[in-house]
């Protein structure tokens, strides 16, 4: 049995992965603001294992609790299964991320950015922190994926608290994988760039003003030729990369189309 903790599973990429994850073989643990009705379906007539939580990861200071809850659960399916040869890894894929503001950094409103670095940095940090916790002392496979952003590295006008808060969810990547080399149950890590994806986040980008975002027309011309990428794809390449044996040896991805 493999098990999965995956945020933003509303829609657009975290809805799409925890679709294809769904298995008999599988224990899908969903985190998001609102529930998934269609995913929550699914798995009900499917009777695929399912959890799901509904959680504004704004909600930083909530976030200890609700992995206590998690792992609670997680452990009690342990002790039901402990003879069980089939418990084989536990895999976090932090995907939650918000993209505004999408203005000049000082016309952004404070309360924006406190939300765009606490959903695309803080939490994915606090997560991290309460998963190693948690599974410190199991001896299983334990792997986590961040999602990060080409904006991390390819800088553009009025992305200034997106690009940083990904870039800096990068470099807490390779600083995890640092402290994890010598741990004797270590956890393998890597920070994902997915590719340019048509998405409710592309949407949003498409939507803005050129006075506030200079290359919304290259956005939007993208969109027109047809190259986006499906969020149905993009989960499907992710997930690739999570199962392939060389997970890891790679910390920072930057081209998902050429890692399986």
């Amino acid at each position: 049995m493999k098990y999965f903790i995956i945020t933003g599973t509303s829609r657009g990429i975290g809805a799409s992965l925890a679709k294809k994850l769904l298995d008999e073989n599988h224990h899908i643990f969903c985190i998001s603001r609102s529930n998934n009705q269609e995913l929550i379906s699914i798995s009900k007539e499917r009777d695929n294992k399912l959890s799901y939580y509904q959680f504004d990861l704004y909600n930083i200071n909530k976030i200890d609790l609700l992995f206590e809850d998690i792992f609670k659960a997680i452990k009690n399916i342990f002790k039901a299964i402990k003879n069980d040869s089939e418990i084989e890894s536990i895999y976090l894929i932090n995907n939650a991320g918000v993209l505004s503001p999408l203005t000049p950094c000082e016309e952004n409103k404070t309360e924006d950015i406190l939300r765009n670095v606490n959903i695309n940095l803080i939490a994915p940090m606090v997560i991290t922190s309460n998963f190693i916790k948690h599974t410190n002392i199991l001896n299983l496979d334990k792997r986590i994926m961040n999602i990060s952003s080409g904006s991390a590295k390819y800088l553009l006008p009025s992305q200034s608290s997106y690009s940083t808060s990904k870039a800096g969810l990068d470099s807490f990547s390779k600083s995890i994988s640092i402290e994890q080399m010598n741990k004797p149950f270590p956890v393998k890590i890597i920070s994902v760039y997915p590719g340019v994806i048509d998405t409710e986040m592309q949407s949003e980008i498409r939507s803005v003003k050129k006075g506030d975002f200079p290359f919304v027309e290259q956005f939007i011309q993208l969109s027109k030729e047809g190259k986006l990428q499906s969020p149905e794809y993009t989960a499907e390449k992710l997930i690739e990369l999570l199962f392939n044996e060389n997970f890891g040896n790679e910390i920072i991805v930057e081209d998902l189309a050429l890692t399986t």
